[in-house]
């Protein structure tokens, strides 16, 4: 067992640059078994070796075992972290289900400490039953390849570094195990109770499958989801590539690819595309289903500029000419519903990214700049104070060298603003709300600098 146990964490390099790992240990065979294997390897491996406990206070013999599991570790000199969580009484005043609300208490108390003492992994229990249990579970809430691949050695899980030393052992052997070296753990009551989907799959279908279909049905479907793991790997690697390809713009709240590109790419790479893009703006996969992907490529069907549709995580995604966006709908950038007047050469921030300076000088000093971040207005014919606002319905102005008045939506539509940056479009007015400026696509006419001119004021639009 224990050479088994160290030929599996060396062939998957799961303790590569780890000096510090903690341990999830709830009391039962699979976790006492493994922490147990860690102490006798710990020097093999040069690694120092901590164990967690987390009580969930849903049963009465819970405080017991988080006694046992604190005894079990002291006696071996491991250093030990307890807490208790009140978990009914979470699930009933925030109404979510036991299994998340479990999940999530765990990863937060693991991950204070990780990050409060430097630990550099974190190692749970699962093995091949699980394994087992995880693909059927996944497969019969309508997962892909990712879920049919099951529970991968080593994962990351906002931004902490997962490992799964047990895969490679069965149920039946961690008991044996146990019994062998008398570790004497505790077994939990509530996984007889087949009120939680894995306890049914546990309890009711694999004895029906493996009394009548294959005796070895745990091993042979752990042993296909390495299959399918390795295979949905190489399409995730087909997929990134393509990514790459048509990729044109990319941030922490905005990714922009080439639309008519993406186009031409086969659905099953567009489809993990989306789960890319998907988990590069929200650092993760939580909350996006397969309906979701259903609405996106009817989005895409319409291919109609400027449509757009909210998917989970409140992000959004649009079409805008040849360009697919997608962004958290938070990253509109002006702060203020208000307005906000602009001081003369002074430099007035509009939010986060941008600023507009402005600067009053003599016609002598100005020279023509082909920058159009860079405006000049006559002076004398500004109705002061300058105001920044946003755009309202029905704006309109006469551009410089056209003699009607044009909308502003219709300009920002010629000018192919993406649909959801036309909000953000900063416009200078005067005292009387006439638009002088529409940064930084045009000025209006009626403010030109003329050979009458003899002050000009400049406004530059700033990006940081």
């Amino acid at each position: 067992m224990k050479s088994r146990f160290k030929d599996f964490i060396e062939k998957n390099n799961l303790l590569n640059n780890c000096k510090s790992l903690l341990i999830a240990v709830s009391g039962g065979p699979d976790s006492l078994a493994m922490l147990n294997l860690f102490y006798e390897l710990s020097d093999d491996f040069e690694i120092k070796i901590a164990a967690a406990h987390l009580d969930h206070m849903f049963r009465e013999e819970s405080s017991a075992e988080a006694d046992f599991v604190e005894k079990f570790t002291r006696d071996k000199g491991i250093e030990f972290f307890r807490k208790s969580e009140n978990l009914p009484e979470l699930i009933k005043t925030k109404n979510i289900s036991a299994e998340a609300a479990a999940r999530k208490v765990r990863f937060n108390f693991f991950s204070e400490i990780m990050n409060k003492y430097n630990y550099d992994s974190l190692a749970l229990a699962h093995h091949r039953d699980d394994q087992a249990e995880t693909v059927l579970l996944n497969l019969f809430r309508g997962s892909g390849l990712k879920g049919l691949s099951g529970i991968q050695p080593e994962v990351k899980v906002d931004e902490l570094k997962i490992i799964h030393p047990m895969l490679c052992f069965s149920k039946e052997e961690i008991l044996a195990y146990c019994q062998e070296v008398n570790l004497k753990p505790r077994f939990d009551s509530s996984n007889e109770e087949n009120i939680y989907s894995r306890n049914v799959i546990r309890n009711k279908i694999f004895p029906i499958v493996e009394n009548r279909i294959n005796e070895n049905a745990r091993e042979v479907i752990a042993r296909s989801s390495n299959i399918i793991a390795a295979e949905d790997q190489f399409i995730e690697q087909l997929a990134l590539k393509k990514y790459k390809k048509i990729l044109i713009e990319e941030n922490s709240d905005k990714v922009i690819i080439d639309f008519n590109k993406f186009r031409n790419i086969d659905q099953v790479l567009q489809r993990r595309i989306y789960r890319i893009i998907y988990n590069k703006i929200n650092n993760n996969l939580d909350d996006l289903y397969f309906d979701h992907i259903l609405e996106i490529e009817k989005l895409i069907d319409d291919d109609q500029t400027g449509r757009g549709i909210d998917i989970a995580s409140e992000i959004r995604i649009e079409i805008s000419y040849s360009n697919l966006i997608f962004f958290k709908k938070d990253i509109l950038n002006i702060d203020s519903q208000e307005d906000i007047e602009i001081k003369l050469n002074q430099e007035i921030q509009i939010d986060k990214k941008r600023s507009i300076s402005s600067a009053v000088i003599a016609k002598k000093d100005f020279s023509f700049v082909d920058n159009s971040c860079r405006s000049a207005f006559d002076f004398n014919k500004l109705n002061f104070p300058l105001k920044i606002r946003r755009r309202k319905p029905g704006d309109k102005f006469i551009p410089l060298g056209m003699e009607g008045h044009k909308k502003v939506k219709d300009i920002l539509i010629d000018e192919k603003v993406p649909k959801y940056l036309r909000e953000e479009v900063p416009l200078v007015v005067d005292a009387e709300d006439n638009i002088i400026w529409l940064a930084p696509y045009r000025i209006s006419d009626d403010y030109k600098i003329t050979k009458e001119t003899d002050k000009i004021l400049i406004l530059r639009l700033k990006y940081k």
